[in-house]
């Protein structure tokens, strides 16, 4: 764990000195390829694993009720910061439209 850590904080200080190379410019594209083709890797591990492929219907269950409730967990947290934070008080005065404080 320590050593991926380290190649992260690494590549974190690489990119901050290197932010303004034309050479790493366009390394966001290669980046997203890697990604892509580390998925499908991933997956045709997981294809020949017979152990994985043989317990699908019971880890399938697993993974919608985790997210089933990852989602509905969001949203009641969306919903009480909305309430908190960001719902106008009904109770104050607003002034009056199309009249600024600078107006005469």
């Amino acid at each position: 764990m320590f050593y991926i850590l380290l190649t992260m904080f690494a590549g974190i200080g690489a990119g901050y000195l290197f932010r303004r190379s034309r050479l790493l410019a366009h390394s966001g594209r290669a980046v997203t390829v890697i990604v892509w083709i580390m998925l499908f890797l991933l997956g045709a591990e997981v294809g020949m694993d017979e152990n994985i492929v043989g317990s699908f219907s019971r880890l399938g269950m697993q993974a919608l009720l985790f997210a089933a409730a990852g989602v509905a967990g969001s949203v009641v947290a969306a919903v009480i910061v909305y309430r908190t934070f960001f719902r106008a008080d009904v109770t104050k005065e607003s002034p009056p439209r199309g009249k600024d404080k600078g107006d005469k």
